[in-house]
């Protein structure tokens, strides 16, 4: 406990006294989203955006091809993504790049740490998008980048004790997972407000684990019953508790009976290839 306490106050202090170097938001992804939402988006702005950035036109084809979207031609340019997938999945794909690239470490352990919340945060985002079809939700991607940024809070701590380590002994693995579990719910609200984004993005950053929730926020809804999924089937990133999203009062919420909850649980598995 005294270890832990430790690092969370040497977390704490580098974060207040502004001496971590806080990550900053792919801009690209930022107008990118910001275009899509509008009631008619420019698809020809779409295009220039993505196309600023050689890295992300690469990416945004190499996921375009990828076995979770491949069809029968092979996808060569961002017009053919967007003409066999549409704006809102090619969205996506920038959205699921551009957050990707944000976050590495050269250490192993954090970065392997890393990984498995990605693959966690991309479960999530995948399953609040089929969610949000499913509870007739208004607008996709924002379900989508809600999933995708929900656990922000826990790769900026693992981002700050990357930081921290260059200067300091090893942290054992079990003492960063408990500070994550501990501390990411504050910093994601902390990050996202630093980002700028919407106040629906800060809030489920930081009451998606409460044990009471606003049922009538329905954005807050998906997004816990996407995590509760991930959880139930150990999606990544796990804090060790069994979870039956089949009982929950998200599901409740919902209206999701098994049937719907067993097709939930394929598209968040078949999610892994995007990861």
């Amino acid at each position: 406990m005294k270890n832990k306490r430790s690092l969370i106050d040497i977390i704490d202090n580098h974060i207040t006294s502004g001496k971590a170097k806080l990550p900053v938001m792919n801009q690209n992804s930022v107008q990118v989203q910001k275009e899509i939402s509008k009631s008619d988006p420019d698809l020809e702005r779409i295009i220039r955006l993505v196309q600023k950035d050689v890295s992300l036109v690469s990416e945004v084809l190499k996921i375009a091809n990828s076995p979770f979207y491949k069809g029968l031609e092979e996808v060569k340019t961002v017009q053919d993504a967007l003409v066999r997938l549409g704006m809102t999945e090619v969205t996506n794909i920038v959205l699921l790049t551009s957050q990707k690239s944000t976050f590495r470490s050269k250490d192993p352990a954090i970065q392997a740490l890393m990984r498995q919340l990605w693959i966690h945060s991309v479960g999530c985002a995948v399953g609040a998008q089929w969610l949000a079809r499913h509870a007739q939700y208004p607008n996709l991607n924002e379900a989508f980048l809600a999933g995708l940024l929900h656990n922000v809070g826990a790769f900026l701590l693992l981002y700050v004790m990357d930081q921290i380590k260059a200067k300091n002994a090893a942290f054992p693995k079990e003492l960063m997972n408990e500070v994550i579990l501990k501390m990411h719910a504050q910093y994601g609200h902390l990050l996202l407000k630093t980002w700028n984004l919407p106040e629906p993005y800060l809030s489920i950053a930081r009451e998606h684990h409460e044990p009471e929730f606003d049922e009538g926020n329905l954005l807050l809804v998906i997004i816990r019953m996407a995590d509760k999924i991930c959880q139930h089937l150990k999606v990544g990133f796990s804090d060790g508790i069994d979870v039956d999203p089949y009982s929950s009062d998200e599901a409740a919420a919902l209206d999701l009976n098994d049937v719907s909850l067993a097709q939930l649980e394929i598209k968040v598995e078949d999610s892994l290839r995007l990861a």
